[in-house]
C-alpha cells in the first residue's frame, strides 16, 4: 500500500514541471494535477488506515474485560461497518456483546404516541420518565437505558424515605452538600421486567434481538451515513434518545459515518449542543478502521467516567481517544 501511494508521487511530481512549464495553463492541465493528487491523498489515507487496521485488535485487547456492551443499531448502519466494531469489542473483552436492531418504524411520527403508551405500560418498578420532556425520542432513552443499565439513575424516590421536617445533623447537612451533584443509582432491573420491556417492543415490531438481552456497562449507538436533511424529526428524536440512554445509567457513544456529523446529522447535532457533547461521546467516519478503533476506545473511556468527539469532522476533540 504504501508503494502505491509512494508510485502516485512520484507520478504527480514528474507530471507538476510538464504542467507548470506550459505556456498555456489550461483548466485541462489543472484538472490533470488535481487529479493526481487526490489520488494521492486517498493512497496515503488507505494506507494509514491499513496499519490502523493491523494494530486495532492488540490496541483494545483486554480494555472490556468484564464490560457487557450492547451495540443498538438504527435501519441507515452499514453492516460492515457493524461487523467491524462488534468484533473488535468481542476482542476487547467484552464478556457479552448484544445487538439490538431498530426498525424503520422506530421513533417516527406514527409510532410516537403507540411507543410512549408501551413505554408507560412497561416501565420497570421503580423506574420513572421525565415529565418536563415527553418527547417519545425521551422516554424511549429513559426506558431502554434504565432497563439495560447495571446502576440505573432516573429512578423513583423511595415512598419510605425520611420527611423533609426530620432535622439533619451537621454531619448530614455536609454530606449531602457534597454530594448534590451525584444522581441515585439503584440495582439493575431484573432479568423478567427487561424481557418484558424488550418483548414487547419485539411484538409491536420496533426492534429485533436474539436470545435474552442482558445488562451492560456501556451501549454503542450505531448509525449510518444520513445527514439528516430527510427527516428531521427522526434525527431530533435520535438526539433525544441518545441523551436519555446516557442519563438513565447507561454510558452512551454515538457512531457513524461522516455525513451524519454534518449540521442536521445525528453526531452533528449532538456536538453543537455542548451539554450532549460533555456527556454523550460521538465518533465519525466509521467505514474507516480508525473511526472503528475510536469507537471501542471512547466506549472504554465512557465507562471510565470521560467523553469526546472522535472522527475527522468539525468540532472533533480528536480523532481517537489517546
Amino acid at each position: 500500500m504504501f508503494g502505491l501511494a509512494g508510485g502516485l508521487v512520484a507520478g504527480t511530481y514528474l507530471l507538476a514541471p510538464s504542467l507548470s512549464g506550459s505556456p498555456i495553463g489550461g483548466v485541462s492541465d489543472k484538472l490533470a494535477v488535481a487529479e493526481h493528487d487526490a489520488a494521492v491523498y486517498q493512497a496515503q489515507a488507505q494506507s494509514a488506515d491499513s496499519y490502523i487496521a493491523d494494530i486495532a485488535e492488540d490496541t483494545v485487547r483486554g480494555r472490556l474485560a468484564d464490560k457487557p456492551v450492547v451495540l443498538i443499531t438504527t435501519p441507515s448502519v452499514n453492516e460492515e461497518d457493524f461487523g467491524h466494531i462488534d468484533w473488535l469489542s468481542k476482542i476487547g473483552g467484552a464478556p457479552s456483546v448484544t445487538r439490538i436492531t431498530l426498525t424503520d418504524s422506530f421513533l417516527t411520527q406514527d409510532s410516537a404516541e403507540p411507543l410512549k403508551s408501551l413505554a408507560a405500560t412497561t416501565l420497570p418498578a421503580g423506574i420513572q420518565l421525565s415529565e418536563d420532556n415527553r418527547s417519545v425520542g425521551t422516554h424511549m432513552g429513559e426506558l431502554i437505558g434504565a432497563t439495560l443499565s447495571e446502576s440505573p439513575t432516573n429512578v423513583a424516590a423511595p415512598s419510605d424515605s425520611p420527611s423533609s421536617e426530620q432535622p439533619e445533623s451537621p454531619e448530614d447537612e455536609g454530606e449531602n452538600e457534597n454530594q448534590g451533584e451525584q444522581k441515585p443509582s439503584t440495582s439493575p432491573v431484573g432479568q423478567d421486567e427487561r424481557n418484558l420491556v424488550f418483548g414487547a417492543l419485539k411484538e409491536a415490531g420496533y426492534l429485533s434481538y436474539e436470545g435474552d438481552v442482558p445488562t451492560a456497562a456501556a451501549v454503542v449507538l450505531v448509525t449510518g451515513d444520513s445527514d439528516g436533511r430527510e427527516d428531521s424529526f427522526r434525527v431530533s428524536q435520535y438526539v433525544d434518545f441518545a441523551r436519555a440512554l446516557d442519563k438513565s445509567g447507561l454510558p452512551t457513544t454515538v457512531a457513524g459515518r461522516l455525513p451524519a456529523a454534518g449540521p442536521d446529522g445525528l453526531i452533528g447535532r449532538l456536538r453543537t449542543n455542548q451539554e450532549d457533547a460533555l456527556s454523550v461521546s460521538t465518533v465519525d467516519s466509521i467505514d474507516r478502521f480508525y473511526g472503528r478503533l475510536a469507537t471501542v476506545l471512547a466506549t472504554v473511556e465512557q465507562i471510565s467516567g470521560g467523553s469526546g468527539s472522535y472522527g475527522t469532522a468539525d468540532k472533533t476533540d480528536a480523532v481517537a481517544p489517546a
